[in-house]
């Protein structure tokens, strides 16, 4: 995704949650911060950054329901030593999804609070390769090969193939978070980490987007 878009997503949200305040059944939040990625993923990747924004309904004081969209990025892990002649690009991740979070705002009367979230939803794998890349004829199928999107048969690379440009799976997450009262609104500064697993074809999308920002109720 292009920064004028992450950009334009984020002042969307600055601006959505002008109404929001004083509204105590409604509930915002909009931040970043790093992405670590997991085996599988982990063996292709490497660290990157991540964007987060979400709105929704506090059912009562301790449980909430909101939509988020998120980017993570997914680069090409350069510590790892890459196969001669594999293909070599970026990806990105997306993704839309409805979460519950069980929260509690005040520990014994203090600004510091804690929560939990868990949820499911859409997300997209988009992967560019940085030029036209042809599979050699008899290459064999590395997992490298199921990663970017190529075809494969009886344990070969398709010389033909062309690496798809996106894919879609259906995720879950889960994860705890930390928030401190800002004065007595209901602003919060928040820190978070949370588990995302995909069922992407041939090989899962797992990552820990550790998260920091601002939260509204």
């Amino acid at each position: 995704m292009s920064k004028k878009i992450l950009i334009t997503i984020g002042l969307v949200g600055l601006v959505g949650m002008i109404p929001l305040c004083g509204q105590e059944k409604l509930n915002f939040n909009i931040g970043g911060g790093i992405s670590t990625p997991l085996n599988p993923t982990g063996a292709f990747t490497g660290v990157s950054g991540n964007f987060n924004v979400g709105a929704g309904y506090n059912l009562n004081k301790k449980n909430s329901i909101n939509g988020e969209f998120m980017w993570s990025g997914l680069p090409a892990d350069v510590f790892n030593l890459h196969p001669v002649q594999a293909p070599y690009g970026n990806i990105n991740l997306y993704t839309l999804t409805a979460n519950w979070r069980h929260h509690v705002d005040s520990i014994h009367g203090s600004p510091f609070g804690l929560y939990s979230i868990v949820g499911g939803g859409w997300y997209y794998r988009y992967s560019s390769i940085d030029k036209n890349y042809t599979p050699p004829a008899g290459t064999v199928c590395a997992p490298i090969y199921y990663w970017w999107g190529y075809g494969c048969d009886a344990g070969y690379v398709y010389s033909q193939t062309v690496a798809y440009k996106g894919a879609s799976s259906a995720g879950l997450n889960a994860g705890v978070g930390f928030s401190i009262r800002i004065s007595d609104s209901g602003w919060k500064f928040y820190t978070e980490a949370r588990y995302h697993y995909a069922f992407s074809n041939r090989i899962a999308t797992t990552l820990i987007p550790v998260t920091f920002g601002l939260r509204y109720n």
